[in-house]
């Protein structure tokens, strides 16, 4: 360093001028808005058991038994990425044509009856979407009460209450799902106030649309830009980046980073309890 650089670091140091290496102060975050179904509940299991079992009689038993046997019941990774975030009428078409290309499930032929075959060597054609999503709802439905919390979800809500954040819920379930969900979670739940349910008559739009988001923002009382949004898939990152949110992306294990990173998140971070309360200025006073 020469001894002109020297007195200018002196002089910048004197007059109290930022130094380059300084990290930028946070961003200003004065609420709080939550992803619910696989963000603050682990309810993917368990609707993952519901889609299979929605199929009804068009899923042949052998096929149940291959899923059984090599993804645990479970939809396969491949499909299950697609339908992350998405409400009902988006996210059955690519389960029901999956299904169609990948588990020998045949459509109905015009005129046909979607509950019997009109062959009695091949099983009941797929069921409609709308038949597929009472289905799924009502098996769903029954399972909810049995759904965990992720780690370190109550335990962020409650610090994030003690330090008196608001917060939200702006999810793509509809509200009957969500109050069954609720049950169980009263410790998380009755610190926020505002949950925003996708059969709302607010959300013309589900996510990637905004809509959802925007209106959480709106009974909150802030500002979407100062509103951080906590999301597990792609579409609900995208919804809040279009509302004009701040997004921490906190994904399946077996969901790539990279695709977050692609679609804007403002981090990425592997567990609620990874979350970073100085980087987004919420340590409290």
């Amino acid at each position: 360093m020469t001894p002109r650089t020297c007195k200018l670091a002196a002089d910048a140091q004197e007059s109290g001028a930022p130094s380059r290496s300084a990290a930028p102060p946070p961003p200003k975050v004065s609420a709080v808005i939550f992803d619910l179904d696989g963000t603050l509940l682990d309810t993917e299991t368990l609707s993952c058991t519901a889609v299979l079992d929605a199929f009804g009689p068009s899923l042949s038993e052998e096929m149940r038994q291959m899923l059984r046997d090599t993804e645990n019941y479970k939809l396969p990774w491949e499909l299950k990425k697609q339908t992350l975030g998405l409400q009902g009428h988006a996210w059955i078409p690519l389960v029901l044509e999956y299904g169609k290309r990948h588990w020998n499930v045949r459509a109905a032929e015009d005129g046909e009856s979607r509950t019997t075959a009109t062959d009695a060597d091949l099983p009941p054609p797929a069921p409609s979407v709308s038949e597929f999503w009472q289905r799924w709802e009502t098996q769903l439905s029954d399972m909810c009460r049995k759904v965990d919390a992720l780690p370190g979800a109550a335990e962020l809500v409650e610090i994030l209450a003690e330090r008196n954040v608001p917060m939200a819920i702006s999810t793509s379930s509809r509200r009957v799902a969500v109050e069954k969900k609720r049950e169980r979670h009263e410790r998380i739940f009755r610190h926020i106030p505002v949950v925003v349910c996708g059969d709302d008559a607010a959300v013309k739009s589900g996510k990637p649309a905004p809509d959802g988001f925007l209106e959480a923002a709106r009974q909150l009382g802030v500002d979407p830009s100062e509103c951080l949004v906590f999301e597990d898939a792609i579409a609900g990152v995208q919804s809040a980046r279009a509302a004009g949110c701040k997004s921490v992306a906190v994904p399946d294990p077996r969901m790539e980073s990279d695709a977050f990173v692609e679609a804007k998140a403002d981090e990425v971070i592997r567990s609620m309890e990874d979350f970073d309360y100085a980087k987004w200025g919420l340590l409290g006073t």
